[in-house]
């Protein structure tokens, strides 16, 4: 098989690029979401109308959704339970109207049954109004005058920076470290009476409301599950630390209501669709109706997807607004994927299907049964979705096998042979893509990591799994640049692109088992020799020479168990580049 093949053979660029900002994708969080815009033009070169594609790692079930648009039956299975619940609610069909009326009579009954909870008074003219959002700090104890510092005051009067000192004696304070008492509300967001949101300070009527929801009835019927000492997450996110050992703690009492109130109202919806729906529109709100929506003086944080994380400034934010907006995102994405499919996809009877599975055993998939995989497995060492689902799967009743889960632990028993356990489930993954393709057919894999001796395993496991031994294609996929660490690529050493490799299964294996016959080169030659090979100022970040590198390593069949991010920022800065530290784009130093 050529090595070389350019864009033209499959109508591929070298770099697709497919910003995580369209309606689909915001319309349900989950980890690592590959758009729909880097998959379905993998699915448009290497498949025909009608044909069957899998993804066995299949996340939120983005795979079955490009498929959709494409009109190709899918056949897409993971572990994860709230996967499977993300990526049914994205395919489930429902009439516009019927969604925002059955949202509507669930919203109304659920505010009956929370009572005044929510109520506040606004101070402007004394009107009884719902709060917007309610603004809540850490309470830390001052180790010198043992003085309460309110940590948003403390920010406030420092000009909003971190407060350094203790404002009642002016003693040095730092808050890691510093002991945690309680946390307070402080401010409180309404609708002003011309309709602009306005911040007022928290009154007596606040209080009490917080007080009744924190003894209310009904807090121990609201769903939770433990978060077990073992689990990955408890140890990196210093649960034990903070107390908190099961997911209902990270809701204030009046939201942990207001969620209850709103799941049970839709759980009594008889239609399958608009439940399925509606509930897909609930468990997208939960990260931010918890205690991990951070405030920031200039606008929210967000809330932190990949940890349990809670900043010492957050928000308390109206569920009930959370939801209807929500909603509107459902709707939102219901009606991209409508108008985005092709003449062709709409007249197609095809199917897509989601089901729980480990990638390991396509037990549901018989020998050379399908036409193409697309797949996008998970990272090492970098992410837990068993554990960060927890907050989901409390709600939904189910919960992932995380026994099967394909992840490098780094703490506790599990991370005895962790790496090699990682290794050979994903090798298993691979050997069943092969099983189940036809002759002739492809595998295209998404992967980024910064490190050679993850990129040599690839390698390894592909060659080992009966796949030429050239890559056909082998892709850049920009997901665009959203995180601090995105940001700092090319100074924390961390890759914020990933490489979609495509490989061909042979019409006919080989009996005699393929030899390795990758070539050796030292990680310098390899960096210098590609450097020197392309125009480096072309290339817009760190991240996106170091994938070329690997690129024209993989294509070239040499061995990259060398090669490593900081290698190639090393190579660069000897060039003269550097990385501009707030928009992560390559400059000349």
């Amino acid at each position: 098989m050529n090595a070389d093949l350019s864009q033209n053979d499959f109508g591929l660029p070298d770099v697709i690029v497919a910003p995580r900002t369209d309606p689909i994708y915001n319309a349900h969080g989950y980890l690592t979401k590959v758009p729909v815009d880097a998959i379905t033009p993998y699915i448009l070169a290497f498949t025909k109308p009608r044909e069957v594609v899998v993804d066995m790692f299949a996340g939120s079930g983005m795979t079955a959704v490009a498929a959709r648009l494409a009109g190709r039956s899918a056949v897409v299975s993971d572990i994860s339970a709230l996967g499977r619940h993300i990526g049914r609610g994205y395919l489930t069909e429902v009439a516009p109207q019927d969604l925002r009326l059955a949202a509507a009579q669930v919203m109304k009954n659920a505010r009956a049954r929370l009572g005044d909870l929510y109520l506040t008074r606004r101070a402007t003219d004394g009107a009884s109004v719902e709060f917007v959002r309610a603004i809540w700090s850490f309470v830390y104890a001052c180790e010198s005058c043992s003085a309460d510092i309110v940590y948003y005051e403390a920010m406030a009067s420092n000009d909003w920076a971190v407060p350094t000192k203790c404002p009642h004696c002016g003693s040095a304070f730092q808050k890691r470290g510093g002991t945690h008492l309680r946390d307070v509300p402080v401010r409180i967001v309404v609708d002003g009476e011309r309709k602009k949101q306005v911040e007022q300070p928290v009154s007596d009527v606040d209080l009490l409301n917080i007080k009744n929801a924190e003894s209310h009835d009904d807090l121990g019927r609201v769903p939770s599950v433990c978060i077990a000492a073992d689990r990955e997450m408890y140890k990196r996110s210093a649960l034990k630390k903070w107390g908190l050992d099961n997911t209902r703690q990270f809701f204030s009492p009046r939201n942990a209501l207001a969620l209850f109130y709103i799941w049970t109202e839709i759980k009594h919806i008889a239609d399958d669709n608009l439940r399925q729906k509606l509930m897909f529109a609930f468990t997208a709100i939960l990260p931010r109706a918890s205690r991990r929506y951070q405030w920031s003086h200039q606008r929210p944080l967000n809330a932190a997807t990949q940890n349990y994380y809670i900043a010492p400034v957050y928000f308390e934010w109206n569920v009930f607004e959370l939801f209807d907006r929500k909603v509107d995102a459902a709707l939102r994405s219901d009606g991209e994927i409508a108008a985005r499919k092709t003449h062709q996809a709409a007249r197609d009877k095809v199917e897509q299907r989601y089901v729980i599975a480990s990638a390991a055993d396509l037990a549901h998939l018989d020998d050379a049964s399908v036409d193409y995989v697309f797949t996008d497995p998970p990272f090492g060492s970098n992410l837990f979705y068993a554990d960060m689902a927890l907050f989901q799967e409390a709600w939904l009743g189910d919960r992932t096998d995380d026994s099967q889960e394909a992840v490098i632990h780094t703490n506790g028993k599990r991370s005895t042979d962790a790496a090699s356990r990682y290794e050979d489930l994903l090798g298993r993954a691979i050997f069943e893509a092969y099983r189940v393709l036809k002759p002739g057919r492809h595998l295209s894999l998404v992967f980024g990591n910064s490190s050679g001796r993850i990129w040599s395993m690839v390698q390894r496991i592909l060659l080992a799994s009966g796949f030429d031994n050239r890559p056909v294609h082998i892709g850049i996929l920009d997901k665009g640049q959203r995180s601090v660490k995105g940001l700092n690529s090319g100074s924390e050493s961390v890759a914020t692109l990933d490489l979609v490799v495509t490989v061909r299964k042979p019409e006919v294996r080989d009996s005699i088992l393929i030899e390795e016959t990758r070539k050796t080169i030292t990680m310098s030659e390899l960096i210098q020799n590609t450097l020197a090979s392309m125009d480096v100022r072309s290339l817009p970040t760190a991240s996106h020479v170091y994938l070329t590198i690997l690129k024209h390593a993989f294509a070239a069949g040499l061995n990259v168990e060398s090669l490593h991010l900081s290698d190639v920022l090393l190579a660069l800065r000897e060039s003269g580049l550097s990385t501009n530290a707030k928009s992560g784009l390559l400059e000349v130093a």
